[in-house]
């Protein structure tokens, strides 16, 4: 309990500071929520919530005060993100919405289900438990192309959000009130791992490459609960007044790779190795393209931005980019919200974007001949 005070001292002069014990932590991350926004819809009084010797009814109706979370997309980013936040203490409630029964279950989903089940995750398929209920925040990380089915789905639950999260490749055009997007130089993958309690097993987990880098998102109010919450949850992240900059580097290496590595059928490094020039040629196409609808984040780029793009690139090493993995499983792509925005910017503005727009009709081949084949 002294710790607890001493912990809540800390709040007061040093709000950015989170001790690491799980109850303490979800009391920090809140009453700091709180200092930053008087107005904020918790109410939290300074106490540490979940203490261990708490009686059950005082526990539930601590926890009760802790901030839902809605997490919609049941893939490597959202499994990873709903089970952080709920495995952290930070939050109460945490939902993960996976795809409608429909869409048919991928072969991962044992081990989603397997890591909600460990973590407290209710995962689900459908909002029909959920209508008319209002979330402090609701993570977004699905593909660009299910945003606008995302909105409908929620309008027609009518489900609302205090914070609406955005992640995902690309750049598109806002559909959600109160929202903050949020660039992550991180890849998720399920890697198989021997188990610890049993030799003879193995275990499957998210393995995060460049875990060490913090989310990017702008610097404003509503960004910098989000980040509260993620450092809270150990998730590092960052308010940034330089986000503009950091949209733009992150858009400047998923578009010279994603695409191109469907074509070239490599990862990252086969990328670098093999298709240097073609690179070369979508990054210069960039540049021209983008500099003047994009004046602020251009502002901001450094003099060695074309050795940040490409070294940033090289960090992922043998990653296949995320776009590669959807088309190998056979789903759509995110195609006008990468190289696709490019060639629309570029005919906005009366100029010619070629290469782009060869490599944007070539994954549309591919995509066409491999459907096909299904059928």
């Amino acid at each position: 309990r002294e710790d607890c005070h001493a912990h809540r001292r800390r709040v007061r002069t040093c709000p950015t500071v989170f001790p690491s014990s799980r109850a303490c932590r979800a009391e920090t991350a809140k009453a700091v929520l709180n200092q930053r926004n008087p107005k904020s819809a918790w109410s939290f009084r300074p106490r540490c919530h979940l203490h261990p010797r708490s009686k059950p009814q005082k526990r539930q109706k601590m926890r009760a005060e802790l901030p839902s979370v809605l997490v919609v997309g049941g893939g490597r980013v959202g499994t990873y993100v709903a089970c952080k936040f709920k495995g952290a203490g930070t939050t109460g409630e945490v939902v993960l919405k996976g795809s409608p029964a429909d869409r048919g279950v991928s072969k991962m989903q044992p081990f989603v289900d397997a890591m909600c089940r460990d973590a407290g995750v209710t995962f689900v398929r459908g909002y029909e438990r959920f209508a008319n209920r209002v979330f402090d925040f609701t993570f977004v990380s699905v593909k660009t192309y299910d945003l606008a089915n995302v909105r409908a789905e929620l309008d027609a639950h009518n489900i609302t959000s205090g914070i609406t999260i955005l992640v995902h490749n690309g750049i598109v055009a806002p559909l959600f009130e109160n929202s903050v997007r949020v660039v992550i130089p991180q890849s998720y993958d399920f890697v198989e791992e021997d188990d610890p309690r049993d030799a003879t097993k193995k275990v499957t987990k998210i393995h995060v490459k460049n875990e060490e880098k913090p989310w990017v998102m702008p610097d404003t109010g509503d960004a910098r609960k989000v980040e509260l919450l993620l450092e809270a949850s150990g998730i590092k992240g960052k308010a940034d007044p330089t986000f503009p900059y950091g949209l733009i580097r992150k858009f400047f290496i998923n578009g010279v790779a994603n695409l191109l590595s469907i074509v070239g059928d490599c990862d990252c490094d086969g990328l670098l190795a093999k298709h240097r020039g073609r690179m070369e040629v979508l990054y210069s196409e960039f540049i021209e393209v983008l500099k003047h609808p994009h004046a602020d984040a251009f502002a901001l780029v450094p003099d060695d931005f074309h050795a940040v793009v490409f070294d940033g690139l090289a960090s992922y090493g043998q990653h296949f980019p995320s776009t590669k993995m959807d088309f190998d499983a056979g789903r759509a792509l995110e195609t006008d919200s990468l190289n696709g925005y490019v060639v629309g910017q570029a005919k906005r503005q009366g100029m010619a974007a070629m290469e782009n727009e060869k490599l944007v009709n070539e994954v549309l081949n591919l995509v066409a001949e491999r459907d096909a084949r299904k059928k």
